[in-house]
């Protein structure tokens, strides 16, 4: 059994396909049916030895599983901020003439 919560999932809105560095993406382009977009979290009630006996409304772990397809990586909490923080740039630069 995972420790992981899900708390994000793109299933219903799956990624556009990476055509390689030398083409320009398109709405038009074909989507990753069936490849998973996820980020998960480990609840405040699991712990170290494995059990699940601490309040469940504490803040989660400061750990983040962030998967595509079948690819998983683990995200420490600094890591997450530089990622938050390239994404934020990249919403505010992409909002010009919306």
């Amino acid at each position: 059994m995972s420790i992981y919560a899900t708390v994000f999932d793109l299933e219903d809105n799956p990624p556009y396909l990476y055509q390689g560095s030398h083409v320009l993406p398109s709405s038009a382009d074909p989507r990753g049916d069936g490849w998973a977009v996820q980020v998960a979290q480990i609840p405040s009630h699991i712990t170290r030895d494995g059990r699940d006996d601490q309040p469940e409304d504490g803040a989660p772990w400061p750990w983040l599983r962030l998967s595509v397809r079948s690819d998983d990586v683990v995200l420490d909490r600094a890591q997450v901020a530089e990622l938050h923080a390239a994404l934020g740039v990249w919403l505010k630069q992409t909002a010009v003439g919306l």
